[in-house]
């Protein structure tokens, strides 16, 4: 339970130096993509410190990025070595 305080700690800081910055400087696209990321980012630790299960992102991004590479794979295999 001390490092899930030692994280929301983490980010409490972290917030409190950026967040007045980017309403200063009017930066709100900028501070509605900080505010994602980091309640990601948070939910994300949480999860690894109170051991839940949690998605693998590896399969998300090997589902999107596999049929790229095949094609990409396919127009720069000269013909002999395509499979």
């Amino acid at each position: 339970m001390v490092y899930v305080f030692l994280v929301v700690l983490f980010y409490a800081v972290v917030s409190y130096f950026e967040v007045p910055r980017m309403l200063k400087h009017n930066m709100r696209r900028e501070f509605y993509t900080f505010i994602a990321v980091c309640i990601l980012g948070f939910v994300l630790a949480a999860g690894q410190i109170l051991d839940l299960p949690l998605p693998n992102v590896m399969k998300g991004i090997e589902t999107v990025v596999r049929p790229v590479y095949k094609a990409v794979e396919g127009l720069l295999l000269p013909p002999e070595l395509r499979p």
